[in-house]
């Protein structure tokens, strides 16, 4: 044997963070159902405010706790680019966010989060029947011939009520159809950004 050394380097991790908020959270999730029902009377049901921005600002404008939902959304991303070594914010971040609840067949195709740095959902309602969120590693589009495990690929994070993930916006992400369950799955999707690129 001619070698002489080896070392292997593992690089280009992802970071995820999962933050546990303290809010009343069956609160928020039957005031999000009640106003994705009363939306959709007389016409398809829409499992999402995001679409429609009047209708996105109408739920915004009484939903419950949104002072302290916001403050806490804005301290997970301070924390999220101080543990990944990304920018600190030095103005104040760009945020969005709209509410989705998922009955049974419901889903959510691959997609990503453009023109934003981070990505994340607050869950105020998920149960054992609740559908998990997947994530796509990077290259999971272009691993030529490359025999790594699908699973090294593919990440399923499995949410609690009150469970808040945050996670680079440019990772793929998808929610699979629901399954039959007691109650529904209640999402508070967000994305932030430095504010200077939304001036």
């Amino acid at each position: 044997m001619s070698i002489s050394d080896i070392k292997h380097m593992g690089k280009f991790h992802v970071d995820f963070l999962r933050l546990v908020l303290d809010l009343p959270h069956e609160e928020i999730s039957q005031y999000t159902i009640d106003f994705l029902e009363e939306e959709s009377k007389g016409k398809e049901w829409s499992r999402t405010t995001y679409h429609s921005h009047e209708a996105n600002n109408r739920w915004m404008a009484n939903l419950p706790h949104k002072d302290k939902l916001e403050e806490d959304i804005l301290t997970a991303a301070k924390e999220f680019v101080k543990r990944s070594g990304r920018k600190e914010f030095k103005e104040d971040p760009f945020l969005f966010y709209w509410g989705s609840v998922y009955k049974e067949h419901d889903q959510h195709g691959a997609h990503t989060h453009p023109q934003s740095l981070i990505a994340g959902t607050y869950y105020p309602q998920s149960v054992a029947e609740s559908e998990s969120i997947t994530f796509e590693a990077p290259w999971s589009s272009h691993i030529m011939h490359d025999t790594l495990p699908f699973s090294d690929s593919m990440f399923s994070y499995h949410p609690n009520t009150g469970d808040c993930m945050l996670w680079p916006s440019w990772i793929t992400h998808r929610v699979h159809p629901q399954k039959k369950a007691d109650k529904h799955r209640v999402a508070i999707s967000f994305n932030l950004d430095y504010g200077r690129y939304h001036q």
